[in-house]
């Protein structure tokens, strides 16, 4: 029996060590603009590119704001979102354990990421950190044209990596947790250390702090279901 494994990117394996705001602040602050009101417009624009799956959504979002404020002749939306995206990403840290867990899965069983974003930007975190080269496959929404928590982004994750099992590892309750159970995986539900907002995790099999823990399932409150002590105990 095969189970593939496939991970969420952003708050399961990696996460800013800088907050949004301060990685934008720093990307406008050699120009004259008043910071707050063009990040709100950004961050509006951004999302909403995001969420269509638009081509370029960084510099979709820094065109709205080069349209209304100056930023002067030399400067265009592709060099100020291309300057962003570096910064972004050099802000990006590998959470506890999770290489180590990436890795201990992917030696035994087919393993892939699903993430929500921009291919370019997805990428290049997986690239900067080397977790590409521990996974066979990687599935980024804005590639795809539809986004977690749609149907058709699970299944077109089974065809790439047949098996007889799947477990999804993620983050976000309606994004990953719903969104894979739905579509026939086992999920184990990241809640991060300030679970106090965190929905009923009903629809998961499994629940961690953090994806760290699954190094030591033995560790995780309650007992996993043999699929997940088949992936995670060995």
């Amino acid at each position: 029996m095969t189970t593939a494994v496939y991970f969420d990117l952003d708050g399961t394996l990696c996460t800013y060590d800088e907050s949004f705001e301060s990685l934008f602040r720093q990307t406008v602050s050699p120009y004259d603009i008043p910071t707050a009101t063009a990040y709100d417009g950004y961050v509006e624009h951004l999302l909403d590119a995001l969420d269509r799956c638009e081509p370029d959504p960084y510099r979709r979002a820094f065109e709205t704001i080069v349209t209304k404020h100056d930023f002067g002749a030399n400067v265009t939306p592709a060099t100020l979102a291309a300057d962003h995206c570096e910064r972004e990403i050099d802000a990006t840290v590998t959470i506890a354990g999770a290489t180590q867990v990436l890795e201990s899965v992917a030696a035994t069983n087919p393993t892939g990421i699903i993430t929500n974003g921009d291919g370019d930007q997805q990428r290049a975190k997986l690239e900067c950190h080397g977790l590409d080269e521990r996974v066979d496959e990687v599935l980024v929404s804005n590639e795809l044209g539809v986004r977690k928590p749609d149907q058709e982004l699970f299944a077109t994750a089974k065809a790439r990596l047949p098996a007889d099992d799947y477990v999804y590892v993620g983050d976000s309750y309606e994004e990953d947790i719903v969104g894979a159970r739905d579509a026939g995986f086992q999920t184990v539900y990241v809640t991060g250390a300030d679970d106090s907002d965190v929905e009923e995790p009903a629809a998961a099999d499994a629940v961690v702090e953090a994806v760290g823990e699954l190094r030591d399932p033995g560790s995780v409150p309650g007992s996993l279901p043999r699929v997940l002590e088949d992936v995670f105990g060995s």
